[in-house]
């Protein structure tokens, strides 16, 4: 028979819900995995279709972020036309599979305007996988367009169904897949975790990526910014994320936290400068958690072959002097984000399941600056049971802390994690609530703050722990009645951005 005839076409689709050109880890490994078996693969995606609501705008209009010059470098379609082009990009390609990663906000994307496969006869088939489908299978399968979901980490699974598929074998009892059958929904098992020499050994396929998906603002100018894996998995149990979700679904498969062999990441990072990159950014949840000798040898090498500055997130208990030293021996300018969350030790121990006491965060900033390192805090708001004087505390605790940058997210109760359970008991959601952003009015009900006084706290958050407390009057004003105060508002996110931000040195 005819090779051509037996080439598999795979097309690849990434649903971003954001309008920011992002090269999904996901994707690059799909892609790879696919071409090594042959298969003819290309990608649609979402993301330079103007969408309303995109998070990293709206941070840019609340001062979080300094204003860039996005738009006139990544020029944006009208977000009509993407169900046009994605019905056109399925009749011209007509691919045999369609391979999807979501969470769960680009989840809702991808329902949009996934019946558009129905002008493609015989329909492609549909498996995805992701955040969500680990964490919300029933809700995915029931779909009628998709055809099987993959739980858990996709990389064995996805070269075991793509082996099958192309010899037309039958791949119902793959682990971590549920597959729509003739006889029923196949459940399969999650298999064990994939083992740290195994998970990074094959490259990633950068092909299907430009200059645009590199591109990223930072203090208001746009970088080539590179992005690494050093390690996988949180060793933390936090009650309002998905890796909590992720580690109840893998308990007693293997080890979680997997850290990358380092002549591996070596050659992650060197392919990174020679595309251009400007800076490193590392996915890790916790990259201060990788082991001491493995973190001493990385600083030594990077230091004196790479020297690009580096962003890392880490936890505030990972934060050691010894650790901070290494960095910043390294004489290249690091940025280092934790996740603070609240203010509040109420919030933190009893709804957060983070037993970390505030003097405790305040010492680990104190290291990082004693260092000159920039940083970074994530905090919360709208939080069950939270109290304005509450997510004020978390404000004057940003104050006191004194950060370089500073964002606040409202809380939103994602499918898997504990809080979502806790939320739909104590009737403050049903659970049939739509995926909101992280800068979205909040979804709970019954709380000591509405809704609105969650969102308008937010909006000003940037003002409140920037400028000084003489201001707070005309910040309240904002807060409060924001229609009528919008000229004010604007004059004082100028005057924050112009006399109270402060930008990093990065050559």
């Amino acid at each position: 028979m005819d090779e051509k005839i037996m080439t598999k076409r795979i097309l690849l689709l990434y649903p971003n819900s954001t309008n920011d050109g992002v090269m999904p880890l996901a994707i690059g490994i799909l892609s790879a995995i696919a071409k090594d078996l042959g298969c003819e693969v290309e990608y649609f995606e979402t993301s330079f279709y103007e969408k309303e609501g995109s998070v990293p705008e709206e941070r840019e209009r609340t001062g979080e972020f300094k204003v860039s010059d996005r738009k006139n470098l990544i020029k944006l379609l009208p977000y009509e036309r993407l169900r046009d082009d994605f019905i056109e990009k399925i009749e011209t390609f007509r691919p045999d599979v369609l391979g999807v990663t979501v969470n769960s906000i680009e989840f809702e994307k991808f329902e949009e305007f996934v019946d558009a496969i129905e002008a493609v006869n015989p329909k492609p088939f549909v498996i995805i996988g992701g955040v969500h489908p680990t964490v919300a299978p029933e809700e995915v399968i029931k779909n009628s367009f998709v055809d099987a979901l993959c739980r858990g980490e996709g990389e064995r699974a996805w070269e075991e169904f793509l082996s099958r598929f192309i010899e037309n074998k039958d791949f119902s009892d793959i682990n971590n897949l549920w597959i729509k059958t003739g006889s029923g929904l196949q459940k399969n098992p999650i298999g064990p975790l994939i083992k740290e020499d195994k998970l990074w050994a094959r490259p990633l396929d950068y092909s299907f990526f430009d200059k645009r998906h590199f591109t990223a603002p930072f203090d208001g100018k746009m970088y080539h910014r590179g992005q690494i894996e050093s390690s996988r998995g949180c060793p933390f149990s936090c009650t309002y994320c998905a890796n909590t979700a992720f580690k109840n679904v893998y308990r007693g498969l293997g080890k979680f936290v997997r850290v990358r062999p380092f002549d591996n990441l070596v050659k992650a990072i060197k392919k990174q400068v020679e595309m251009g990159s400007e800076m490193i950014q590392f996915q890790d949840e916790c990259f201060l958690s990788i082991p001491h000798d493995y973190l001493k040898t990385f600083c030594k090498w990077y230091g004196e072959e790479i020297k690009l500055p580096m962003m890392i997130q880490t936890r505030p208990e990972s934060v050691k002097e010894e650790k901070i030293k290494m960095l910043a021996d390294m004489k290249t300018p690091v940025q280092i984000s934790c996740g603070i969350e609240s203010g509040s030790e109420r919030i933190l121990f009893e709804i957060c399941n983070r037993k970390t006491r505030l003097h405790h965060i305040k010492k680990a900033f104190d290291i990082t600056k004693k260092y000159n390192i920039r940083t970074t805090g994530y905090t919360m708001i709208g939080f069950p049971t939270e109290t304005r004087e509450e997510a004020f505390q978390t404000i004057n605790f940003i104050r006191e802390l004194d950060l370089d940058i500073s964002i606040m997210s409202i809380f939103y109760p994602f499918v898997g994690t504990p809080l979502r359970e806790y939320c739909i008991e104590k009737g403050y959601i049903t659970g049939k609530e739509r995926t909101t952003n992280f800068t979205d009015p909040p979804i709970l009900k019954n709380q000591p703050m509405s809704p609105m006084e969650v969102y308008n706290i937010r909006r000003v958050y940037s003002l409140y722990t920037r400028l000084p407390e003489e201001y707070f009057p005309k910040i309240e004003r904002c807060e409060k009645d924001y229609e009528n105060n919008r000229e004010l508002y604007n004059e004082l996110i100028s005057l924050m951005y112009t006399s109270y931000y402060r930008s990093w040195i990065l050559h």
